[in-house]
């Protein structure tokens, strides 16, 4: 997913979910708490969100909260994940034996 691909799905979630506007207008660089766009429940429904249309687990856990506060570091942080659960899933799959195969 592009950072483009990225800020249009925020922006499709902010309009449905917090009704905003259409001509609504992010950027990479805008804050998404710091600015009020978001509370924090509204920010982790967003996760919610993001993990469902990218098939990704995002561990805000281990990620800096200065990495997620802005569009552009939610993506970065979201495109991590992402490439880490692929990798994740290529090695789960290469665990698997082929059937018939003698152990």
């Amino acid at each position: 997913m592009t950072q483009e691909q990225f800020m249009e799905l925020l922006t499709s979630w902010l309009r449905a979910n917090k009704q905003f506007s259409a001509n609504l207008q992010i950027s990479p660089d805008t804050e998404l708490l710091g600015s009020g766009l978001l509370d924090s429940f509204d920010f982790l429904d967003l996760i919610v969100h993001i993990e469902s249309k990218m098939a990704t687990k995002i561990d805000l856990s281990v990620a800096d909260p200065n990495q997620f506060s802005t569009v552009r570091g939610l993506w970065n942080l979201a495109m991590s994940a992402h490439g880490s659960g692929a990798e994740q899933r290529a090695a789960d799959r290469g665990d698997i034996l082929p059937a018939g195969a003698g152990i």
